[in-house]
């Protein structure tokens, strides 16, 4: 990864923490790779992608 992807990905990051007003860090684990999804389809409609996944793995009772 180039040096200016790993900014805007770090950028990206910070902007969604500021958002949220902080974190337990229980939680970090779980948001970083969340955030690390919507960057990767930050361009990509993120409903019809969990849309999709839902569909391929359905929840079970």
């Amino acid at each position: 990864m180039h040096i200016n992807g790993i900014e805007s990905s770090r950028s990206y990051a910070k902007r969604r923490h500021a958002k949220l007003g902080g974190l337990r860090k229980t939680s970090f684990p779980v948001f970083l790779k969340e955030t690390e999804f919507r960057f990767n389809n930050r361009k990509n409609d993120l409903y019809k992608i969990l849309l999709k996944s839902c569909r391929m793995k359905p929840l079970r009772r």
